[in-house]
């Protein structure tokens, strides 16, 4: 399948996203770019294939796939193949990633080598199938960090201190809440209220308030500039149509007609910090107190997110640059220094 000399690369794989960064296209350690530079070297698409339910022909891969979504006929289907580090249909998988590493090898490569992410909550038995699933694709060495570490070697965190580091990776299928020190996520906390869960509340709550049904690129829309967890002005004009009929209708919708969602939402994260902060011993409870809370991933975009948590927690906390692009750079900088980094740093070869 691959053409050329041995090649390594890093692949953040998220359930909605794929990330992709062949190594020998960064000069540089990832610090020394900017977000722009680095993501102009990131191979980004949608975790989907579209595909006929009679005889699985593929028909499209990521963002054309997507874009299929609610336009295809009852004989055509999207599949999402990975979720928290698991593969859920093991054809789609290998499918999506073989066309993905077509675009990024672009010819034979001997003996590559890859760095993916998984779930901080990813158990043995999905890392090594995880692990295997990449092995039979081709590559020569598989290794697998935990997303949420990756994130933070991305931020410049010194992760390999005896000081503890507060870090909370937000992503598409929820969310992964760890205290990270001495190399490793000492304490997890894991949340299935992601970004998707977000798109299909709106989508819900829309339905049962306003007789409005819209589609989940608008419920998307809604989630990034509309919805707040603070007291917003934010609104935005959504195309839909009545539930009962065929009427299509626009609707401006405000942040307060949210409300009730964004306080899901806010009332989930507390219970998953709350759940961390009751396993921290003391002595990680002080260097918390002094490091402050991290944010990192798609979803901590979120209008409103910082100014919630420093209320209800009382921590300093900090929404990292560039916060979707984190995992890859670590992941990316994990690779190019492996030697260097397992040393001191938890991840499986």
């Amino acid at each position: 399948m691959f053409k050329s000399l041995s090649k390594k690369i890093a692949i953040d794989l998220g359930s909605s996203k794929i990330r992709i960064v062949m190594i020998s296209d960064l000069k540089n350690d990832v610090w020394e770019l900017s977000p722009v530079d680095f993501r102009a070297k990131v191979l980004e698409e949608d975790a989907c294939i579209a595909r006929r339910k009679d005889n699985h022909k593929l028909l499209a891969i990521g963002k054309e796939a997507l874009a299929m979504k609610g336009r295809l006929d009852s004989f055509a289907e999207i599949i999402f193949p990975f979720a928290k580090s698991r593969i859920l249909d093991q054809e789609a998988g290998a499918i999506l990633m073989k066309e993905l590493l077509k675009k990024v090898f672009k010819g034979l490569v001997f003996n590559p080598i890859v760095m993916v992410t998984t779930a901080a909550s990813a158990t043995i038995l999905d890392r090594k199938i995880l692990s295997q699933f990449f092995y039979e694709l081709g590559f020569s060495r598989v290794n697998l960090i935990a997303a949420p570490l990756a994130a933070a070697i991305g931020a410049g965190v010194p992760v390999a201190d005896t000081s503890g580091t507060l870090f909370l990776q937000m992503g598409s299928s929820g969310a992964q809440f760890s205290a990270i020190a001495l190399g490793s996520l000492l304490f997890n906390e894991d949340s299935d209220f992601g970004g998707d869960r977000l798109n299909e509340e709106i989508i819900g709550h829309l339905a049962l308030a306003e007789n409005f049904a819209i589609s989940l690129e608008s419920a998307e829309i809604l989630k990034k500039n509309v919805l707040s967890l603070i007291p917003s002005q934010r609104s935005q004009v959504i195309t839909g149509k009545t539930i009962n009929g065929a009427s299509p209708m626009e609707l401006k919708i405000k942040s307060s007609d949210l409300d009730s969602i964004a306080d899901y939402f806010k009332l989930e994260y507390e219970s998953l910090i709350n759940a961390l902060l009751t396993k921290i011993p003391p002595d990680l409870v002080a260097d918390v107190l002094q490091k402050g809370l991290l944010l990192s991933g798609g979803l901590a975009k979120i209008h409103g997110l910082e100014d919630f948590l420093i209320t209800r927690f009382s921590l300093p906390v900090a929404l990292l640059d560039a916060p979707d692009l984190l995992a890859s750079m670590g992941t990316v900088a994990m690779l190019k220094n492996i030697d260097l980094f397992s040393e001191s740093l938890a991840f499986d070869a």
